[in-house]
């Protein structure tokens, strides 16, 4: 079969050899062998990249879980992501999330349209911060953990100005009133109005019209932080790479 990917992680196999982890919008998450790509010449030559958007051709397996690998031609090499530090950092960060939050062919096209926003964006020379916020915001809504943000997720009351609000790790966000006499050591973290309303407009924003989105980098760090403990406590897992973004974006408040 033939279908779009985005390549998430690659691994060598043997001698000569790749395990190749693609995203597609017609298979979802799924793993490949190439055979012989690493003494290749023409086939993927340049190819297998982290990052890199291809067009491939692949094999369903017989038995196990790998399909076989045939024949990749490149729509789009994103080659500033693996040639500049901090959009790398963001690129690995963003392939985690998806390879986290995403089961073995389980198709999703809106999360490979994301995901090629994504990088298309970073490769553009976009914000890190805005970029990673927009995404795992649009992330966690395509993956069924949308979180509220019109209103407080334990009273339902309507967010309003005057109020103060914070986003709970377990619970999202969460107005002052309902905070108090929780035991919330540790997670004593405000996020302003501002950013919340941001977030929920970008919910409602549809993939096409995300890049009309402008969000202040104190909006687009808060999130990120916030959105960051929001989905260590869905995984109920470190997220490896996001201590690599939180150094290149130095000083970039990630340090729950």
């Amino acid at each position: 079969m033939e279908t779009e990917s985005i390549i998430l992680r690659i691994n060598d196999y043997a001698e000569s050899d790749k395990i190749v982890t693609f995203f597609s919008p017609h298979i979802g998450r799924a793993t490949a062998i190439a055979k012989g790509a690493k003494r290749s010449k023409k086939r993927f030559v340049n190819k297998l990249e982290p990052f890199t958007h291809l067009r491939i051709n692949c094999r369903p397996p017989k038995k196990g879980s790998l399909f076989f690998l045939s024949n990749a031609d490149l729509e789009n090499a994103f080659l500033t992501l693996r040639h500049h530090y901090q959009r790398y950092t963001t690129a690995a960060f963003i392939s985690e999330l998806v390879l986290l939050f995403t089961r073995d062919h389980d198709c999703e096209p809106r999360l490979f349209e994301l995901l090629r926003w994504a990088y298309y964006s970073l490769d553009r020379g976009r914000s890190s911060s805005t970029t990673l916020a927009i995404f795992m915001i649009k992330l966690l809504q395509y993956t069924g953990y949308q979180p509220e943000l019109s209103r407080c997720a334990k009273c339902k009351t309507i967010v309003y100005p005057k109020q103060r609000y914070y986003f709970l790790p377990e619970s999202g966000l969460t107005c002052n009133s309902c905070r108090s006499g929780e035991d919330t050591t540790g997670y004593h973290f405000t996020i302003a109005i501002r950013t919340i309303r941001l977030l929920h407009t970008t919910q409602r924003m549809s993939i096409s019209h995300l890049n009309r989105l402008h969000l202040p980098k104190s909006s687009s760090m808060e999130a990120v932080f916030a959105l960051s403990r929001f989905c260590r406590n869905i995984l109920q897992q470190d997220l490896h790479a996001l201590e690599q973004v939180r150094t290149a974006s130095n000083p970039f408040p990630m340090t729950a």
